[in-house]
């Protein structure tokens, strides 16, 4: 009885509400080129989402959300000497603005909680980027088309090259990056309504670059068989984003209910019958005759 009296509270409401939130991130760089490439061996990466802001407008059925946020994605690489021992790492760091804008389609419309399916679309702009490597002295397996660096300490020898160590150094700068990403995300998003004026939010998204996220001229460089800075390959982002957050609701309307009709009220009361006064006409003047 109390479940089905929520059930009926909540489709007489629309809930806005704004709030904050945060949580973590898990990239994955989908990149055919190092992927062939035998230097490289992806590994499981966390990165954060610090902060974000979220603004919501749920109605029966549906609601919609918007969430800007700073987002940091991009994965580590594991780098391998030619016996396949881990040697350094190499560090894919993208930090974006995010704008991601919902579509929630309830699965159920309960006055205290709401489960949805969302589908969404991010517009991402780069604040910062770039890649970096780590490694120790070592001996790798440099692909065929790509560029030995002749700095001191690179000797290319029979089954290899031997470098030197190196602590942090850039390997792909920002300018090679394209300043505007778009994410399609699909996920699941729950909304618990502590109070009449406070709500707790769990929202986790499987998020798709849908375009390479490395400028033209870069790419065109990788696409030369000597001398290449890396293997080419084609390049997506995907990042699963797990978030949690509290939201203030500022506002709850009521939907509009119909007036009752006011048509006349029927009685079982028996009418008095009706007189036929044109009878009553006929029998005076058959009389008076």
């Amino acid at each position: 009885m109390m479940m089905l009296m929520a059930f009926e509270s909540v489709h007489g409401q629309n809930v806005e509400s704004f709030g904050v939130f945060g949580g973590f991130n898990v990239p994955i760089t989908y990149d055919e080129g190092l992927n062939k490439d035998p230097r490289f061996v992806g590994k499981v990466t966390f990165r954060a989402t610090p902060v974000g802001f979220t603004y919501g407008y749920d109605h029966v059925g549906f609601g919609f959300v918007l969430s800007p946020n700073y987002t940091q994605i991009g994965q580590k690489f594991l780098i391998k000497n030619t016996v396949g021992g881990d040697v350094g790492s190499r560090d894919v760091q993208l930090n974006y603005f995010s704008l991601p804008v919902a579509l929630k389609l309830h699965l159920n419309d309960l006055a205290f909680f709401r489960l949805s399916a969302v589908a969404a679309i991010n517009f991402n702009y780069l604040i910062s980027g770039r890649e970096t490597i780590s490694h120790s002295a070592a001996k790798l397996k440099y692909p065929s088309s790509v560029r030995i660096p002749t700095d001191l300490g690179y000797t290319e020898v029979f089954d290899g090259v031997l470098v030197p160590e190196v602590n942090n150094q850039e390997y792909v700068s920002k300018d090679k990056y394209n300043p505007l990403q778009i994410f399609a995300a699909v996920g699941l998003r729950s909304d618990f309504d502590l109070s009449d004026d406070w709500s707790l939010n769990f929202d986790g998204r499987a998020n798709f670059g849908l375009t390479d996220p490395r400028k033209k001229d870069y790419i065109e460089q990788l696409k030369q068989t000597s001398d290449a800075p890396d293997l080419y390959g084609t390049r997506h982002e995907v990042f699963l984003s797990v978030e949690i957050g509290i939201c203030r609701i500022i506002q709850i309307k009521k939907r509009f209910e119909p007036r009752h009709s006011s048509k006349p009220v029927v009685t079982n009361k028996p009418s008095a019958p009706k007189t036929n006064h044109k009878k009553l006409f006929t029998k005076k003047r058959k009389k008076k005759n």
